[in-house]
Parts: structure tokens; sequence; C-alpha cells
């Protein structure tokens, strides 16, 4: 599997302006929202602060809130939802999210409690800075009269501490445009943190006109002096093509550099290119070595897909447990994903004791943040009445919710439902149609329906024995391409 990959943005952290309503532990997929939301007020909601360690440690992420906003409009409760796989960024998420004001829900004109959901961005462009005093944004000296002093001299670490406090709007207005003249003044005397800031900015068109290829000028001179993030970057201008030409080799190359310097990110994007065999020779064990040096960092993405790997055999001899540890982790760290494949461990019981109540509660948990495999998963499991009472309506809507993401197995399981009325008035137009669009995501399954349809003239289709081949042929391409033996004919 071939993953996009990661840039590292810059140093400043946003909070996505849309607001959700949110009820923790609720089994719904969509709860009843209020009449009139609660909405932020963003002259009383300040940016959270950037922890200095997480920075010093170029830790990056995105992380989920939910919090409970009283009548007064005042945050009462917070949680995690979806962890930015780093400890220091969430809490201080939590601690930014405490300090907001909001206007409170209404309901029938009377202010009243609602849980909603706020996303911060913790983006680094560039990476972790070289200096820490260059993060915190301390001047040279300490004192802003040497700080002045040091750039009239023209010292580079004074620029840098300028721009740092232009893109965060310390002690002055937010001024991109500013922050990258000033950033521009310390790459041109060498600073390999202000090269590859100012490459970013550059890549994204932040404060000046986009230029990716000016940026991969700037990325190179700032990978050449062996900063990870700039080498990190660099790979992603060749894998994407962006300022220079399509290069998975070239792209394999820095991500490589970058990830022997511990850069987790590249860690995770090397190895996949590694498993893909794009760029390079694929090379599943190697593959997964690079996997668990970015896993162990505790990023999600290497976690999760090392579970995977270790889980079905690829790069290493087949370890359900050592999977359901990766899963485990990746869950720990609120990861939908991570939630919805360790659920479905409990539920087949590979690498873990079968619990199907303990699978119940982990794709609740991962169903709550929208994960349609998560939202399948508990239709089948409510369809059969396994971990829970037998239960068809829940069922749907577990099936219809996934189905509105497209799940392929929930359209499938939706099909069968309304082919034989259960739960619904048996349609079979209905049900053709749900095959239909399951087969065109790649269900299997739903493809062998429909080729026995179109044989035997059933639900409505005429027979027609070269649709049906047409099927037949691709249902087996489908199971040869998740390694499985086609069909006896």
């Amino acid at each position: 599997m071939t993953k996009r990959p990661r840039s590292y943005r810059s140093l400043l952290a946003a909070a996505v302006i849309a607001l959700t309503g949110h009820h923790a532990g609720a089994e719904t997929a969509a709860p009843v929202p209020a009449s009139t939301p609660a909405m932020a007020d963003f002259n009383r909601c300040t940016k959270p602060e950037w922890p200095l360690e997480a920075l010093r440690k170029g830790q990056s992420g995105k992380v989920t809130l939910g919090f409970l906003i009283g009548s007064d409009g005042a945050v009462k409760d917070a949680t995690v939802i979806v962890s930015s796989g780093f400890a220091l960024l969430d809490e201080a998420a939590l601690k930014g999210i405490s300090r907001c004001v909001f206007k409170p829900a209404m309901r029938a004109g009377t202010p009243h409690e609602a849980w909603m959901k706020m996303q911060y961005d913790w983006i680094l462009e560039g990476g972790a800075p070289a200096n820490p005093a260059q993060a915190a944004g301390t001047a040279p000296g300490g004192s802003d009269a040497a700080l002045r002093e040091a750039i009239v001299k023209g010292v580079p670490q004074a620029q840098i501490t300028m721009a740092l406090r232009a893109m965060t709007g310390q002690g002055m207005a937010a001024d991109a445009q500013e922050a990258g003249r000033w950033l521009r003044l310390a790459a041109d005397q060498g600073s390999a943190f202000a090269q590859t800031n100012l490459g970013t900015m550059l890549e994204r068109g932040s404060g000046m006109r986009q230029d990716p290829a000016e940026a991969a000028l700037w990325y190179r001179r700032a990978a050449d002096q062996g900063d990870p993030a700039a080498q990190n970057n660099l790979g992603n201008l060749y894998y994407k093509g962006l300022g220079v030409s399509v290069d998975f080799a070239k792209a394999a190359e820095w991500y490589r550099r970058a990830a022997t310097h511990g850069f987790a990110t590249a860690q995770d994007s090397l190895a996949g290119m590694l498993a893909g065999g794009r760029g390079l020779t694929r090379n599943d064990g190697e593959a997964n070595e690079w996997y668990r040096k970015a896993a162990e960092q505790g990023y999600l993405s290497a976690q999760i897909s090392l579970g995977f790997r270790l889980g079905h055999g690829i790069g290493a001899p087949r370890d359900g447990a050592a999977a359901v540890q990766w899963y485990r982790r990746a869950a720990a760290q609120g990861s939908p994903q991570g939630q919805n494949n360790l659920g479905y461990s409990y539920e087949t019981g590979v690498g873990v004791q079968q619990d199907y109540a303990q699978a119940l509660v982990l794709y609740r948990a991962a169903a709550a943040h929208g994960n349609a495999a998560a939202e399948e998963a508990l239709g089948e499991l409510y369809e059969t009445g396994r971990g829970v009472e037998p239960d068809l309506p829940a069922a749907l809507t577990w099936y219809r919710a996934a189905a509105a993401k497209n799940n392929p197995p929930a359209l499938h399981r939706l099909g069968l439902l309304y082919e034989a009325g259960r739960g619904v008035e048996r349609d079979p137009a209905a049900a053709i149609s749900y095959f239909s669009r399951a087969a065109a995501g790649g269900d299997e399954a739903a493809m062998r329906r429909l080729a026995a349809a179109c044989t035997a003239g059933e639900l409505g289709q005429a027979v027609d024995p070269t649709l049906a081949a047409n099927w037949l042929q691709r249902a087996d391409a489908a199971a040869l391409a998740r390694g499985a033996q086609p069909a006896i004919p």
C-alpha cells in the first residue's frame, strides 16, 4: 500500500473554525443537533501556545477535541477524541480550548449545554528548529534591546526570531508576508531552519507568490546541510512532481536521508515506497523495519500499517498477537482506524481471545468518529446478534451510515436485506442498485450476486450470459487480488 507523503509545515497552530455537534459515548451515527448550535467567539478564543519541548522534537499533528459548552458559553469539560499522536500537543490543545468562550447552543430561545467538536492543526513548516532558542522566539541576549542590536548587525537568529513573531503574532500583528521577508534574510545567510521554512511558504504560497520550483531550491540548500525536515519535504516534491519532475527514485533517496536522522514522517513514507516498490526495489522486510522505527516514535500511520502487515504475514511471519499490540497502541491514541482494526481482531479472535462485547465497544468508538468500516461492522453485529441483542433497525442504521460513505460491504449487506425484505419492504430494484454500487467499489460477493442475477434473470434483470460472464471475470480478478482462489464454475 503506497501512501501519500506528508510535509512538515509552518510554526503555527490554528483551530479549524467549523464546529459540529457531538454526544460523548453516543451509539447513534449522527446525534440530533440543537436548534441553534454553539458558536465560537474568536475574539475570546486565543491560539494555544506551542509547547517548546514539542517544537524541539519536531512534533506535529491534528487533534480533535470534544468539549461541553455550558449555558454561559464557558467550557465545562473537554476530552481528546482523536489524538495528534503526541501528548504534549494534546494537552496544549486542551488548555487552549479551556480558555475559549462560546455563544451557547440555543433551544426554543433558551441557552443550554451541548457537546461540540473542534480540530486543532499543529502544523510545522520545516520541522523542528535547529536551535531551541529559535523556537521560543527569544532574542539573542534575552532582551528586546539585544534583539534590536542583533537585527542591525544582521544576525540570522535575530531575523528568525522576528519571523517567528510575525508567524505567531507574538508582540506584533501576525503577518505571513513579513515573516517571509525575515526568513529570506536569514536563509540568504545560510540558516537551514530559515531555508526550510521559506521553502514551505513558497510551496504553499503563504505570504508570497506560490512557487514550488523556488521552494525546491531552498529545500535543497537546507537538505544539503543535513536538515531532515528539508530532506523530507524535498522528497515530497519529487514524489508529487511539484516544482520538479516526478522522480520516485529521488523521492526515496531524500526520504531515506531524513529517515536516517530519525524523522518519523520520512520513515513512514520510505516504508510505503519500499512496500509498493516505487522508486526502488520492493522490499517488504525493510519496509517493516522503517514502519517499526516510525511506529516506535508514536507515528499512528506506521503503527496501523505495521500491525496490518504483521497480521497478514507481509514481510514477516504472520503474527496476530503482534498486530494486536500495534493496533492497541494506535487505538490508545484515539485513532479510529486503530480502534476499528483492534475491534476486528476481537471479533475474529485473531491475535487475541475472541470477545464480541469488546469488539462492539471498539467499533462504537471508531464509528463515533465516522469510520465507515466500523459502522458496517456494527451493522453486522446487530444483524447477527453477536455481542448484542439482534436488532435489524439498528443494523440498517449502521449499514446506511457506512453506505453513505460508499463502503462496499455495507452496500452489499443492504442489497441482501432489500432482496430478502428483512427489516425493510422487499425491493428488487433497490437491491440491484446496492449490489451495483458495492460491485463498483470492488466487493467480490456483490459481483457474484449480479452474475447470478444476470444468469437466472432474477431481481428484474434480463437473462444476459455475456454480462454474467463479465461479472464473474471481475469477481475472479478481485479474488486473485486478495490472494484467494477464484470460484470454480
